[in-house]
Parts: C-alpha cells; structure tokens; sequence
C-alpha cells in the first residue's frame, strides 16, 4: 500500500502548520489514518509515512525521543499578580493560581520560575525562596558520605581513625533505613529545606547506633520524626501569629481582630502540648521496647554463658575422673612390680613365697 497524493498533502499540511512546534511521526500517522488508532512508527503505514518524509528530507520526533520542555515565561499579568501575593502565598500555590494547574510541586518548571521571579523581588515573601529545595531527597549509598551525615547532625558521632566493626555496622544498618520507601516517601513531602533537614537529622540522632531496629521500628522512628516536624511548624504559625498581634492597632476593629489572633495563638499552643504528648508517649514506648530488647539479649548471652560454663565443669570433671583412674592404674602397676621384687629376692635366697607363707 502507498500513501495517496491526498495522503501525502494531509502530512505536509499537518507539518508546516506547527512551525513552532513540530508534530511527531505518531501524530503524523494519525492524521493519516484517523479511523486506526492502533498504529505506529512500527507498522506498514507507519514506515511509510517516514519513508514519504524522507524523500521530503524531513525527520519527525519518534514516541521515544524527549522532546525539551520550552523555558516558561512569565507575562505581564502574571508577574503582577506574584508581586500582589508573594508575601501571602507559598510559591507553588501561586504557580497553581496563574498556571491553572492544581497539585504543582517544587520540581515542576512553573513553580521553580515563580520562585526565581520571588528571589528578584524587594519584599520580604510568605515563604523563604531560598528554602525550596530543587530535587527529590536522595539518600546516602556509601560508607563515607552516611558517616559525613551522621557527623553533621550527631556531636561527636564517629572518628573515621576508630572504624570498629560495630560502627561499620551501625552504619550499614542506617543506609538501609535511610533507603527505606516510607523514609523517602515522607522526607519528599516537605517543602522547605529545613523540614527535611530538620526530619533527616532527627531520624539519624535516633538511629545511627541501633543496628538491629525492624521494619516496624523504623517505622515508629519515622512517625516520631514526624512530629518533631509537626511541633516546629506550629512553632513558626504562633510565631506569625504573635507577630500579627504585637502590631495590631487599638482601635475597635483592631481590638477585634486581636482577640481572634489571641484564640488563634492559645488553639496553637494547646496543638503544640498535644503534639509534645505525643512525642513523649511514642520516644517513651520506644525506649521501653528497646531495653527490653538489650534486656533479652543479655539474659540470652548469660544463658549462652552458663552453658558453657557448665561445659566446661562437665570437660574439667571428666579429666579429674581420667586423672583417678591412671593415678589409681600407676598404682597398681606399681604394687604388682613391687610384688615381682620380692617373689624375685626370695627366689635369690632359694626359698619360694610358698615355703615362707608355710612357716
């Protein structure tokens, strides 16, 4: 089968018609063959359709190609409407606003120019762009780079000239729960830097000498974790909050609005003790579970111990019963060679046992 002369002018038309944006070979196919969405580049009238753009020395983008994201610009409209809210709104909220497009997160291009147009602006912003990270938590893989973390947020955590075997340990136990989904998964939902921070070290400060932690534990750490996240923002909204009320004005309507930030301040401070409970019942009940565990492996050693203590009574008591038993052999051996002296002598003086036990 080959194209038709109708064909063949669907696909240059499609083609010079997106000058700014090239369609693929896929798209091309389509527009070729509307009524089989089934085909691609890979079958008969896929090949085709490529072979016709050669001849017209054309190379269509195939469905495996990356094709570059254009850089976005921010217009006119949109730059103001950052600068009317950039000290009221995050800046992945902002880029959602002018972008019409819900669930954005810092990775996305959209919000990364938002925040660069925040950084270039003389105003104090809701959140600090500086703060945003750029890339998804990636956890430490080797040896030198966890022991790196572990000094940076433990005071006097590991001398790299005293590796034992134990702190080798303790370290490879730590790659692994820091490689665990749900420690990625919860790490990557904070948008500041210092959240992460803040959850990373605390979760190694926990960790770092406990090798033997199962999955369940890690995960308890994790959820404990979480809260001292949790603890710290409501920290900084009371903080907000209190500001807010210092510079509140006296008159009527500022003697309203201060009694509202007063309630807002207390609920604040009440979710914070109940958080701090929370943390305390949880790091409370971990270290029970973890002396009970150190509690039962020593008991368990003293059993090991015991035994072999009484093993060794045993081997010590089976030696004193060998050492008897030739003592007692030598002895008799002794006594008969004694015995052979004397049958000897008396056999020298020409008398026999005999004869003397006769008289």
């Amino acid at each position: 089968m080959n194209l038709t002369e109708d064909q063949k002018e669907k696909i240059l038309n499609e083609w010079n018609s997106r000058p700014d944006s090239p369609p693929s070979l896929l798209e091309l196919i389509r527009a070729v063959y509307p009524d089989k969405p089934e085909l691609d580049g890979r079958s008969k009238e896929g090949r085709e359709v490529k072979a016709f753009l050669a001849t017209r020395k054309i190379k269509a983008r195939g469905a495996h190609e990356y094709q570059a994201k254009e850089k976005i610009k921010l217009s006119q409209e949109q730059k103001l409407f950052i600068e009317s809210n950039a000290s009221m709104m995050k800046g992945k909220e902002i880029a959602g606003v002018i972008f019409a497009t819900p669930g954005l997160t810092n990775l996305h291009q959209e919000v990364r120019v938002v925040n660069d147009y925040i950084k270039s602006l003389d105003l104090e912003p809701y959140e600090d762009t500086n703060e945003v990270p750029n890339s998804e938590y990636k956890p430490p893989k080797t040896f030198d780079k966890t022991v790196y973390r572990i000094n940076k947020f433990v005071n006097n955590g590991i001398d790299r000239n005293k590796i034992t075997s134990g702190v080798k340990k303790n370290v490879d136990s730590l790659i692994n729960y820091l490689s665990t989904f749900r420690f990625s998964h919860q790490i990557n939902t904070y948008s500041s830097q210092t959240d992460r921070d803040l959850f990373e070290s605390s979760f190694i400060r926990y960790s770092y000498d406990k090798p033997d932690l199962s999955q369940e534990e890690v995960d308890q750490y994790i959820v404990l974790c979480t809260e001292v996240i949790i603890a710290a923002s409501i920290q900084r909204r009371t903080e907000r909050l209190q500001d807010l009320l210092d510079n509140t004005a006296e008159d009527t309507e500022g003697r309203r609005i201060a009694m509202s930030l007063v309630e807002a301040i207390s609920s604040a401070q009440t979710e914070y003790n109940q958080c701090i409970n929370r943390q305390n019942k949880l790091l409370d009940s971990l270290k029970q579970k973890r002396s009970d565990k150190l509690k039962n492996q020593i008991n368990a050693t003293a059993s090991v111990l015991n035994l072999v203590q009484l093993w060794k009574e045993e081997e010590s008591r089976k030696k004193l019963i060998q050492l008897a038993n030739l003592r007692k052999k030598a002895i008799s051996n002794e006594i008969k060679n004694l015995s052979d002296m004397d049958e000897i002598k008396c056999r020298i003086l020409g008398i026999s046992e005999g004869e003397i036990l006769d008289e």
